[in-house]
């Protein structure tokens, strides 16, 4: 019996393998993906799995949306998955391909609800983009990376309208934008809350690479569920999470080098001389330079000696080497149940002097764990750690020095030696010997969930995310010897060398329960938010000094002299615990309702005022979905209006500022030293939020199924602001804050967007946003600030304060018969115009010239592709804005931290008396009359400017499956090419208020790849 059993097996599994054998096992399948229109979807991808072995294989369809996939054996069993970007995956289930049929498959693809062009998220989720009744606007992680950048801030310039993001600085490690959301509420800190995956954060802390999109949340009906924290508006931030059944392996990096954008031209060592004995004379005083000096300069030529220096400063100081790379790895892997996306990434940015740079090492985590089909949860931890490298000296020094030394001082000598530049500040020796400085701030964070659906309606979340962030820097300045040619020492600076050390430890604890109820009754979609919150933060630092480093080696705080030591160190902590909660309402899919709030609690805040109530209610009409239009559907698509109303707080006015605080400190006391106490400030516990209250009305269309259109009309008031107002002088304490300021912002905002027919061959896309806002300071109290940037009623906030300039005196009798101004006037000096008749130009007669507020923003954001080339550019500018420049920065020969003055190239266009047009006053050593704060040093600071450009190819097909690629990428791109302004020459438009002491915005030329495995 037993072997015919064996028998019997062994003919049956020969009978198997000759009818596996006459299967026909080179089958074809071909196909096409489309979507809903039945419009090909090029470059979709489909998956064909075998039912029975579960073996897998991947294919691509062509620029039609066609494919091919072989081989297939007859008579099994096989899935096949469409999948494109933007749309939700699609199957064909037990297909079973046959040698006697045509084998031929269409994959349809429905828009995926969940991507960025349908569903937006919004405070605690996400809502479909057709169902908003608020003002929020949506950026992609795709359109953020095809910018080169090291901060992610800067790199949401010019990407949604209502938003003005302005990069002040190319710095490396700082060269983030100032992010401002329908202009400035506050005269404190005015940037909005950032949240990255619910979580409190800063955008430059982030690789762009791990963005999933963006969502800005502008009027207060969007932003009010985020109470106390969202008075400057809220951007939530989504990064990128495992989404695949595969191992899917991603490497992206490039490299770049940068270069300035813009920088001031000095005179020559001669020109210096000349100009500067033409000064000299014009006030009455001999002329500085000798006229045989003068006459060996003229014979020297463009050279330069130690005896005879011609010293270009800029281009000695600027030695860096301006290369930056970045290289960022993710991986992309999980099954039915657990999914894993873990990325690693490096950015190094070389500074254009010696010893500046930035690194920054990101390790990020995000899983997603299915234990059932009602319990999940997400666990994400992240580690980054930022590195910034800069002279101990300070950039904005050495950028001050190099444009105000005179090129007739030397930085180094024949010998090697240091020169002594100007008394002994030179940015070269500083920026090689002086020591550097750095600043390290690694943190590490989790963002823990526990997601819970008893039913298919109802979702419970809990949530716990600490972070734990410490800081460390040191700045170690060494003293730089310099020399006289002859090997003679001269000066030293610093005098001594020195080291002064900060440690600082942060702990961030945020935890979080919502309950979401979502439900559907016939005509009628209801969904319910409740919620807690509570948050709590508190920081210890402390900060060491020591100087006289006998062995400069040693850079530690040990090292150095006990004589002159010190040591401080404080803490602070506060917390924050809220309830909120969000009903929407939806009938037929046409009539929306949005009822917010939020319930906060604040610890910053005395007794009686730390809590505040934030409501906001928003409606919208969907008229395009009304029968009556019903004949207009060809052309209009999507028809929205909206309106909202809000109300929202400002809880960053300062740790405690309602609470008194004792100043500790220490003094000496005959031959001792003593621990003091001091009460120098009046409390005012009466001290509450600041209040900012918002409407906004607006209308959102698809036309064709091509155009986009989205515009806002909003009123923001924000009152409540904190101010100094007088208190008698007998109380014996400085002047408390108080709630008494008023701001408003009055604008509007539209984009404008279109699409071509994805169909064709060559796609191409723009979108055009253009944003208006009228800033008005209406309530100061009374007070009137001086200065040159000042908040007064009436005015924009930051308004430029100073004399109307009324051209220059053409003769002395001008100036007898005008009003008495500033030193010994001369004809070619500047003249100001008397405002109030007294014939004294004094205080009394500066005004409001101008704002450095942008009334305008604008960009356009386009991309092109064809086959397998893409290209792209972003212009971006502002409008209607003044900036001001003074000191040695602009000002002939004038001295800025004690650092002499020289000239620049374009202030040789100077007034003389046979030049009496001329683009500046004459030239007048050591008066101070044409360097007073006036409209004629102000400059129209709006500006056009190409931000980016990018020009791809993409490589696919069956070569590079064949070495296990998929996808690969190669681009070049090109960072801040020109600009078209008004403004000085030399200086960036970005940063228009200062003496040129800024490190300037760079150029940036790049190429890079994008590969997946």
């Amino acid at each position: 019996m037993k072997h015919i059993l064996i028998k019997l097996m062994l003919m049956g599994q020969l009978f198997l393998y000759f009818s596996v054998g006459f299967a026909q096992s080179n089958l074809k399948v071909s196909g096409k993906v489309v979507d809903a229109e039945g419009n090909s979807l090029p470059g979709s991808t489909i998956d064909l799995i075998h039912e029975k072995t579960n073996k897998k294989w991947n294919f691509i369809a062509d620029n039609d949306g066609l494919f091919t996939l072989s081989p297939l054996t007859e008579g099994e069993s096989y899935s096949i998955f469409g999948h494109h970007v933007g749309y939700a995956a699609d199957s064909v289930k037990h297909f079973v391909a046959s040698a006697t049929s045509k084998n031929t498959i269409l994959i349809r693809l429905k828009t995926n609800a969940k991507t960025i062009d349908e569903v937006v998220v919004v405070g605690y989720g996400v809502q479909k983009k057709v169902n908003l009744t608020g003002a929020v606007s949506a950026v992609s992680g795709a359109d953020l990376n095809n910018r080169p950048a090291g901060q992610t801030s800067s790199a949401l310039q010019g990407m949604a309208s209502g938003v003005t993001v302005t990069q002040r600085s190319g710095k490396p490690g700082a060269d983030g934008g100032d992010i401002r959301i329908r202009g400035i509420g506050t005269l404190g800190n005015a940037n909005p809350l950032v949240l990255i995956d619910g979580i409190e954060g800063s955008m430059n802390n982030i690789d762009p690479n791990v963005v999933e999109n963006i969502s800005i949340l502008k009027d207060a009906a969007s932003a009010s569920i985020y109470g106390s924290r969202a008075a400057n508006g809220v951007i939530l931030v989504t990064t990128k999470r495992g989404n695949s059944e595969k191992v899917a392996i991603a490497y992206n990096n490039y490299f770049g080098w940068q270069s300035a954008s813009n920088m001031p031209k000095i005179v020559n060592a001669l020109d210096h001389m000349l100009l500067t004995n033409e000064a000299y004379t014009n006030v009455g005083a001999s002329p500085l330079y000798p006229e045989d000096i003068i006459k060996t300069y003229q014979t020297q030529g463009n050279g330069s000696s130690d005896e005879y220096p011609n010293t270009d400063w800029q281009k000695e100081s600027l030695q860096g080497n301006g290369f930056q790379h970045s290289h960022f790895l993710t991986v992309n892997a999980g099954t039915n149940n657990v999914k894993m996306l873990t990325s690693v990434g490096y950015f190094d940015q070389q500074g254009l002097t010696l010893n500046s740079s930035f690194k920054r090492y990101t390790i990020r985590n995000n899983v997603d764990v299915k234990f059932s089909e009602k319990l999940a949860m997400k666990f994400d931890f992240q580690y980054v750690n930022p590195i910034i490298t800069s002279p101990s000296a300070g950039i904005e020094e050495l950028f001050q020095w190099m444009s105000s030394i005179p090129a007739n001082q030397t930085f180094r000598n024949a010998n090697g030696t240091w020169g002594l530049g100007w008394n002994g500040n030179n940015p070269v020796s500083a920026a090689a010997d002086g020591g550097i400085a750095t600043n390290k701030n690694p943190f590490g964070s989790i963002n823990a969930s526990l997601i819970y659906r008893p039913k298919e309606w109802l979702t419970a979340e809990v949530n716990y995310a600490p972070k734990y962030a410490t800081q460390v820097n040191k700045n170690f300045r060494k003293a730089v010897q310099s020399y006289f040619p002859d090997g003679t020492a001269s000066f030293s600076v610093p005098v001594r060398t020195a080291l002064t050390q900060y440690n600082s430890q942060e702990l961030f604890n945020n935890m979080r329960a919502t309950l979401t109820f979502n439900k559907d009754f016939g005509q009628h979609q209801v969904r319910w938010l409740v919620g807690g919150a509570r948050e709590d933060y508190k920081i210890d630092y402390i900060q060491g000094f020591r100087d006289t480093y006998v062995l400069p080696d040693y850079e530690v705080l040990n090292a150095g002299s006990a004589l002159n030591q010190s040591a401080t160190g404080s803490a602070s902590e506060w917390a924050l615990q809220s309830l909120f909660s969000r009903i929407n309402y939806v009938f037929k899919d046409r009539y929306l309702l949005e009822l917010n709030a939020r319930y906060d609690g604040s610890s910053r805040f005395a007794k009686g005022n730390r809590y505040g109530f934030f409501p906001s209610a928003s409606a919208g009409w969907r008229f395009s979905q009304e029968e009556f239009l019903s004949s207009i559907k060809g052309w209009l698509n999507e028809g929205k209006i909206r309106a909202s109303w809000g109300k929202l707080g400002n809880q960053n006015i300062g740790t405690y500022p309602s609470v008194a605080t004792l100043n500790l400190g220490s003094s000496t006391l005959g031959n001792g030293i003593v621990n003091t106490a001091a009460l120098n400030d009046m409390s005012n516990p009466d001290i509450t939020w600041e209040s900012t209250e918002e409407k906004n009305i607006g209308l959102d269309l698809t036309l064709f199924n091509r155009w986009t259109f989205t515009a806002d009309l909003y009123n923001r008031k924000t009152s409540d602001i904190l101010l100094l107002l007088d208190i008698p002088l007998i109380i014996g304490l400085n002047k408390p804050y108080q709630n008494a300021g008023v701001v408003e912002n009055k604008g509007w905002e539209m984009s404008v967007g279109y699409k071509n027919d994805p169909a064709q061959a060559f796609r191409y896309n723009f979108t055009f946003n253009l944003s208006d806002v009228k800033n008005k300071v209406l309530d100061m109290r009374g007070v009137n600030q001086t200065g040159l940037t000042v908040n007064r009623e009436g005015h924009p906030i930051n308004s430029i304060f100073g004399y109307v300039s009324e051209g220059y005196f053409q003769s002395a009798d001008e100036i007898k018969t005008h009003a008495t101004q500033f030193g010994t006037l001369a004809p070619g000096d500047l003249k100001y115009k008397d405002q109030n008749g007294d014939n004294v130009i004094n205080e009394s007669d500066k005004t409001i010239i101008g704002s450095t507020i942008p009334r305008y923003t604008y960009s356009l954001n386009s991309n092109f592709s064809y086959k397998g080339i893409d290209f792209s550019f972003l212009l971006q500018g502002v409008g209607k804005a003044d900036g001001y420049l003074y000191g040695a920065g602009i000002q002939p020969f004038t001295t800025t931290g004690a650092i002499g003055g020289t000239i620049r190239e374009d202030n040789k266009d100077r007034w003389t008396p046979d030049h009496t047009n001329a683009k500046y006053p004459r030239l007048a050593f050591g008066q101070n009359n044409n360097q007073q704060a006036s409209q004629f040093w102000m400059k129209n600071a709006s500006y056009l400017r190409l931000k980016n450009v990018q020009l791809g190819y993409t490589f696919r097909g069956q070569s590079l499956k064949s070495i296990g690629v998929s996808r690969l990428r190669l681009f070049v791109n090109g960072s801040n090419l020109f600009s078209i302004d008004k403004f000085w020459d030399g200086y960036d438009v970005e940063a228009p208020i200062g003496y040129g002491n800024f490190y300037p915005q760079v150029k940036v030329y790049s190429f890079g790849l994008d590969v997946t495995l």
